[in-house]
């Protein structure tokens, strides 16, 4: 498939992500275009993870049917929950007509020009994501290869022949709890586009994901903190599209599906969780309102992946202490007694969780003396990359690394931006600026920790997120696109302080400047430009007889051509390292090892160590006719040599004398296997 193609595929994502949740949002009375398009996919991405796991147990395929199924009976619920809400709150149905009409007076009617400067933005966003996106991969039917994906495109495979989506049991055996909301969109895009693959289906997810749905939650974000301005609505979402390497990042660096949906949702948790903590919570009506949208956008994050939630947790809390402050006052001046009695529940509570907390962390990292903290987050991701003051300058400057560990260059206009930024907010000291500048610290903290000390505290302190500054760093543009607003909306009201008569006059020039600087940001940038050529390494074929990076071109027209041999009931046996894992997804085989690496089950283990005595081992025989193993795939040695997660499969050579060759593309072969036949 080429990118042209993959229209039909796009819209079907589209729909799939925008049509039942923008529906939901508006029958729940919720009408402005800018929460529509900015909770529509939040809402659908928290349906359709209840849906997989609430349909698996009842039987109920996921696909479009039920999926729509369940959005219209939700819809009829709310409609008809409202109109009973309206009909015994106002009997006579007088006082709330002349309510809505007085509340509407005085409105101005949105014009179109209210809505372009957001419009044009988002589409420069679109356009800057897409086109370096088909730069980097010239057909959507390419994998990324690196680590993760094998299991992420097998999840949206079995997605695609089983109709099982719940988060509960993701991929079994191989992983069974694990946030597939991203992969089930994925599934969707797929099973109504039959040319498509798991693996265009998943490209082209991302690409909605990317494209549409991140820059307009970061224009959400920026909507919530610093009202609706020209500038900041058409800057917002093109700074989205080219900020410290978002939304390219995950991609490169081990292509976390999961976590990067999450991730271009989090601005509407933190949106709305803003929003509550400084103002809806005093009105009652919208107070409620509120925290119901912040929990909807809390369980739709955690059905991307609930790891994300802790970054929100933490880019929130500056505000939500200000917030327990604030109400803590309010309540000991209105009724000591129950503030009394709130702020004693409210100790409890922290510190029974906090007592959980420790007990679960000793449990893990602490107990016995093969439990030392030391011995815990040594993997890969969680090893330092420089030292404690180049780590916290290159948070400062916005600078990513790629999967090497290779800097990419300094975008300098906004690394530069934000230390004036930065500089601006602490000489302007409001409240909110502080609560800014105390965010981003805190997330700079903990990255700073991950990526620059391998020492017993960073690992306690950065644990959540497994010491990964991966995780972190692609929540900068999250607090710095925000900070730099605010900075520039000071300086913007400063000058019209200076000169009120000249409002008008600079309103323009202003707008002009910002669409000039819109338009060089997306086509004058080293770092995006540098980011896409390291992306396109990670989508590039391995020459053909090269065991890294994990698929060649021979291996990949191989597995295409699997399904025609290997029934759907059927199972091929092969090492996951040297690029076979990917067959499920690429060709519809279902490989018995659907990832490089986990807590294997006994048949897994045995199997991967003693395949080479088919010959005298009965054991390994059973194993392979329990399974309907029937197929052996040979497609060279390991991408990565001498790695020790791979040692388990060094007993998974090809022993010929127990093998029928069926299917060869070069060096890559499909083999029957014979030895087990009675």
């Amino acid at each position: 498939m080429i990118w042209q193609q993959s229209w039909p595929l796009l819209l079907f994502i589209i729909a799939a992500l925008y049509l039942p949740g923008c529906l939901l949002v508006a029958a729940l009375g919720s009408r402005k275009p800018i929460f529509l398009a900015a909770l529509g996919p939040v809402t659908s991405i928290a349906l359709a993870g209840i849906d997989g796991v609430l349909f698996q147990p009842l039987g109920i395929s996921w696909n479009w049917c039920s999926y729509g199924l369940s959005a219209v009976i939700l819809i009829v619920i709310i409609l008809l929950t409202r109109q009973l809400f309206n009909h015994f709150r106002n009997a006579d149905g007088v006082d709330r007509k002349s309510l809505a009409l007085t509340t509407n007076v005085g409105k101005p009617k949105p014009r179109l020009r209210h809505f372009l400067p957001a419009i044009i933005g988002t589409a420069l966003a679109a356009c800057n994501i897409s086109i370096r996106l088909m730069h980097a991969a010239p057909s959507p039917d390419q994998v990324t290869q690196n680590y993760d994906s094998v299991f992420h495109y097998n999840v949206v495979a079995r997605i695609m022949l089983t109709g099982q989506a719940s988060s509960l049991h993701a991929l079994p055996p191989i992983r069974e709890i694990y946030p597939i909301a991203f992969q089930q969109f994925a599934a969707l895009g797929a099973l109504a586009y039959n040319p498509a693959t798991a693996v265009s289906a998943v490209t082209c997810t991302w690409l909605v994901f990317a494209a549409l749905i991140w820059p307009v939650s970061m224009l959400f974000l920026t909507r919530t903190l610093l009202g609706r301005h020209t500038w900041s609505d058409l800057l917002a979402p093109v700074l989205a599209s080219c900020c410290a390497g978002f939304p390219f990042l995950l991609l490169d660096w081990g292509t976390l599906y999961s976590m990067f949906a999450g991730q271009v949702i989090l601005p509407v948790f933190v949106a709305l969780t803003w929003a509550w903590c400084t103002h809806e919570w005093r009105e009652s009506r919208r107070s409620i309102v509120g925290f119901a949208w912040i929990l909807l956008s809390v369980v739709a994050v955690s059905f991307c992946h609930f790891r994300v939630m802790m970054t929100g947790a933490l880019l929130v809390l500056p505000v939500v202490l200000s917030w327990l402050v604030m109400a803590g006052r309010q309540l000991a001046q209105t009724n000591k007694h129950r503030f009394h009695l709130a702020a004693g529940v409210l100790t409890a509570g922290f510190l029974v969780l906090m007592a959980i907390g420790l007990k679960i962390f000793h449990n893990l990292y602490l107990r016995g003396p093969a439990r030392k903290i030391s011995d815990h987050l040594n993997g890969g991701p969680a090893q330092p990359t420089e030292d404690l003051p180049s780590a916290m300058m290159r948070f400062l400057l916005g600078q990513p690394i790629d999967s090497g560990n290779r800097r990419l260059p300094i975008y300098w206009p906004l690394a530069l931006a934000l230390i004036l930024a930065l500089i601006v907010l602490c000489l302007h000291h409001s409240r909110k600026d502080m609560l800014l500048v105390s965010s981003f610290l805190l997330l700079g903290l903990v990255f700073v920790a991950c990526a620059g000390t391998h020492a017993d505290w960073a690992k306690i302190l950065t644990a959540l997120w497994y010491k990964d500054q991966r995780r972190l760093f692609c929540a900068w543009p999250v607090v710095a696109i925000p900070v730099m607003g605010m900075a520039l909306e000071h300086g913007i009201e400063a000058l019209k302080r200076l000169t009120p008569q000249a409002e008008k006059m600079i309103s323009m020039p202003i707008m002009m400047l910002t669409a000039t600087l819109a338009v060089l940001i997306c086509a004058v940038n080293p770092q995006s430009d540098s980011m896409v050529k390291t992306l396109g390494s990670t989508y590039a074929f391995a020459a053909n007889n090269a065991d890294a990076p994990m698929l060649s071109t021979d291996e990949f027209l191989l597995m295409k051509r699997m399904g025609r041999h290997v029934s759907v009931s059927e199972q091929v046996l092969s090492d996951p390292w040297n690029g076979s894992g990917y067959m499920l997804a690429v060709g519809g085989a279902t490989p018995f090892y659907a990832h490089l690496n986990m807590n294997w089950d006994q048949d897994h283990a045995y199997l991967a160590t003693n395949f080479e005595h088919i010959g005298s081992d009965p054991q390994v025989c059973r194993i392979l006719t329990d399974h309907h193993i029937d197929w052996y795939a040979d497609m060279g040695g390991p991408y990565v040599a001498n790695d020790p997660q791979h040692q388990i499969f060094n007993g998974l050579q090809p022993v010929p004398q127990a093998l029928q060759l069926v299917d060869s593309q070069g060096r890559a072969k499909l083999y029957r296997i014979t030895a087990c036949r009675p």
